[in-house]
């Protein structure tokens, strides 16, 4: 399978990213980040009209993680963990 990390703070992204890999089979999509970076990411693929549209995991990895607290996984990310989720996620 195809991995690409894009880099959110490009004025590019994530639009680069998502059209490039656009009709990828089976596409998924990763956003580490807080409420606002996942309902960032979320518009675009709206926007964008992807078709079948693809899966999304969310890393909370905001300041505040309102998301990850209302859907019960807690308050906090452990940076530690990162590598450990990310692995987890691709198998």
């Amino acid at each position: 399978p195809v991995r690409q990390v894009c880099d959110l703070s490009l004025p590019e992204e994530p639009v680069r990213t998502l059209e490039a890999f656009a009709k990828t089979p089976d596409l998924r999509c990763l956003v580490c980040g807080g409420d606002g970076t996942v309902t960032w990411v979320l518009n675009e693929i709206d926007a964008m009209n992807i078709a079948p549209e693809p899966g999304v995991g969310i890393a909370p990895t905001g300041t505040g993680n309102d998301l990850a607290r209302s859907l019960g996984w807690g308050g906090s990310f452990k940076l530690s963990e990162v590598s450990t989720y990310l692995e987890w996620l691709v198998d």
